[in-house]
C-alpha cells in the first residue's frame, strides 16, 4: 500500500514529512514539507531517561519518639497558660477547633506533625524518647 501526500494526493515514495499547516498535522511529500512547520517525533516514554528516585530514608527521628500519656493535660495547660481559647488556638495552627476539643478530652490522639506543631506553638514536650520493655 502505497501512502499519499495528504496536501496534494501524490503518492509519498521516501520518508514520509510530518508538519504542521495552520494548526493541523499532515503527513506530507518532501514537495509539500516546505509549505508548513516540521514536526519531529515525540521520542516514547521508554526511549526517555527518568531520572531514578533516590531511596526514601525512614524518618528515625519519629520511630523513637512516643506521645506522653498525659498529653491532653500539657496541651489544655499550655493553651490556657497563654490565654487562647479553643478556636483561637485552633486558628494559630490552622486546625479545626473540633480537633483542639478532641485533643483536650483526650479522644484523639495527634499524628507526629500535629504533635510538633502544638510542641512549637506551645512550647511545650509532647513527643518522649520510646522507651523499649523487656519481658
Amino acid at each position: 500500500m502505497v501512502l499519499r501526500c495528504e496536501v496534494c494526493g501524490n503518492p509519498v515514495y521516501g520518508p514520509v514529512n510530518t508538519v504542521q499547516i495552520d494548526g493541523s498535522t499532515f503527513q506530507v511529500c518532501s514537495s509539500c514539507a516546505r509549505l508548513g512547520k516540521p514536526i519531529r517525533p515525540k521520542k516514547e516514554a521508554s526511549q526517555l531517561n527518568p531520572k531514578p528516585e533516590p531511596a526514601k530514608k525512614p524518618n528515625k527521628m519519629f520511630d523513637e519518639l512516643e506521645l506522653k500519656e498525659d498529653y491532653y493535660k500539657v496541651i489544655k495547660q499550655a493553651r490556657e497558660k497563654l490565654g487562647l481559647s479553643q478556636e483561637a488556638l485552633g486558628r494559630k495552627i490552622n486546625e479545626k477547633p473540633s480537633v483542639i476539643k478532641l485533643l483536650e478530652s483526650g479522644k484523639l490522639k495527634p499524628d507526629n506533625m500535629l504533635a510538633r506543631k502544638l510542641e512549637h506553638f506551645l512550647k511545650v514536650q509532647l513527643l518522649v524518647p520510646a522507651v523499649e520493655e523487656e519481658l
